[in-house]
């Protein structure tokens, strides 16, 4: 699936980018649940946004829109309050991908980042957090207590 997005921070002069977004086939398919919204929406015309504030407005979802949401909804799950914002998704994205070990150029292109920013979204967690520690510990030369 192709996806045109009109402006972001990584596009400075606003020229949009074409997203491809690969179809999985499982429970979070992207491919699949955007057909599926397709299908619900169908007052829509082609051209409009992919997502609409209100029913039957043509006007996309701004970034502050999305930051309200995705806290409202950080709270009413149990999250808390004030840790989400727009780069809650860059987050999540950089590590999911260092999660499954795809490479530091393939986390860049995904990103569509060209510096060593990424790396500053990935978040470990404590199992790996510990793991790397261990790894670091036995890696040291060892010494004799005396």
């Amino acid at each position: 699936m192709e996806l045109n997005l009109p402006a972001s921070k990584t596009d400075p002069f606003r020229k949009g980018r074409k997203l491809t977004i690969a179809a999985s086939y499982d429970t979070r398919c992207p491919v699949q649940a955007r057909r599926a919204l397709l299908d619900m929406d169908n007052h829509s015309p082609d051209h409009a946004p992919l997502f609409c504030l209100g029913k039957f407005s043509q006007q996309a979802f701004t970034r502050e829109y999305v930051v309200a949401r995705l806290q409202e909804l950080a709270i009413i799950t149990g999250l808390g309050q004030g840790n989400q914002n727009g780069h809650s998704f860059r987050r999540g994205a950089a590590t999911g991908v260092a999660e499954v070990e795809i490479s530091v150029n393939k986390i860049q292109t995904l990103g569509r980042g060209r510096s060593d920013a990424y790396k500053m979204y990935i978040e470990f967690s404590r199992k790996e957090q510990i793991s790397l520690s261990q790894r670091f510990q036995r890696s040291l030369p060892s010494r004799q207590v005396t």
